[in-house]
């Protein structure tokens, strides 16, 4: 199957929007156009001169990778220099290269959560949420029988998602009264004469960035010449966010730290694990965190976790860990960020479907770190 690239950007960035990522980082369409067609996809972890050549020669249409292959502002496109022969060769094969980093890690549905149901876990949550959208409560009251397309009108335009679920409203009768004055044009009723009508309220929740343009849909299809409505700001954001850094989950069944370390190599597909810490006697809550995560370890003590799973542990991170009476895994950036790819196969397949093109794992994807 073949689809515009835009609507491969659409779907990935319904779970994991731009605006969730760091702001150092570089992340969204780095080379390409969004109306390219696309029929095969190479998805990666890095992009090296390898991962190209493959695309290349399987005849790949775009790679998506997790780190950023344009970083820092380039100031030249030499082809002296390997980053610029790679961007000549994206180019003169047409390859687009589309980068979700730091915005699915800190997806509620994103990289850490696909870690955290590898090991199993339960219950997961946000280890430290972040960007929590603000919610407001919106009640339209409307004649019974506009109800269904203003019901529509909602739905389409974002209101009512909670979750997995949408189109989500609360809908109760009453009686609305009103009297249309010198210069009204009622939709119902007499100028000058108190009219009274059979009508619903509808209520649903919409995030603020989707406020404005809801309430002007909602005009444009109320029969009455005057919507009547209600805005009531809520506390629900704070409280529901699930977007943010890390996740901790607990597991079915506790395990002893040896019986841990053997679960996490096979889950994680891993030779070794390093650790740091104190060794607790038995694990039931365990935090994770893809790549760099040692900021996490103070967070993860003071959210109970009997353990924390990241990478790039330093000699002082795991004074720190000792410090702070809590066990580290270091199970390296690339053995717990080379998920990725399952992840954007999960989203993708997901989102499109049949429509899905063919998704391919790049081979020569590689960990830059070599144990002798």
């Amino acid at each position: 199957m073949s689809v515009k690239l835009n609507q491969i950007i659409q779907i990935i960035e319904t779970h994991a929007p731009e605006k969730l990522a760091e702001d150092w980082d570089n992340v969204g369409l780095q080379v390409g156009s969004r109306q390219q067609i696309i029929k095969r996809i190479l998805l990666t972890l890095d992009i090296t001169a390898e991962v190209v050549d493959e695309a290349v020669k399987k005849q790949a249409d775009l790679i998506i990778a997790h780190h950023p292959f344009i970083f820092n502002g380039l100031k030249t496109l030499s082809t002296d220099w390997e980053k610029g022969q790679i961007i000549a060769q994206l180019i003169k094969n047409d390859v687009a290269v589309y980068v979700a980093h730091t915005n699915l890690d800190k997806a509620a549905r994103g990289l850490n959560h696909y870690l955290a149901e590898i090991m199993g876990l339960e219950k997961i949550k946000t280890l430290e949420p972040s960007n929590p959208t603000a919610y407001y409560k919106l009640v339209v009251f409307t004649p019974v029988e506009a109800s269904p397309k203003i019901i529509e009108v909602l739905g389409k335009n974002g209101a009512g998602a909670i979750g997995d679920y949408d189109y989500c409203t609360y809908r109760s009768p009453g009686t609305g009264t009103f009297r249309p004055l010198e210069g009204a044009k009622p939709f119902i009723g007499d100028l000058n004469k108190l009219t009274s009508v059979s009508e619903d309220r509808i209520e649903a929740i919409v995030a603020a960035p989707d406020l404005k343009n809801l309430i002007a849909a909602l005009k444009r299809n109320h029969p009455y010449e005057e919507m009547a409505y209600d805005v009531i700001a809520l506390e629900n954001g704070g409280l529901i966010n699930e977007n943010g850094l890390g996740k901790i989950g607990v597991l079915s069944q506790p395990m002893d730290a040896a019986d841990f370390i053997a679960n996490t190599k096979e889950r994680l597909g891993l030779v070794a694990l390093r650790g740091a810490g104190k060794v607790p006697d038995i694990v039931r809550r365990v935090a994770i965190c893809s790549g760099a995560g040692a900021d996490m370890i103070g967070l993860a003590k003071a959210k109970r976790a009997d353990v924390l799973i990241t990478g790039d542990l330093k000699h002082h991170d795991g004074q720190r860990a000792l410090e702070n009476n809590i066990w580290v895994l270091d199970a390296g950036h690339y053995g717990t960020e080379k998920w990725v790819t399952n992840c954007f196969q999960q989203i993708l397949t997901a989102g499109l479907a049949d429509a899905c093109p063919e998704m391919i794992v790049a081979e020569t994807a590689r960990d830059f770190i070599v144990n002798y």
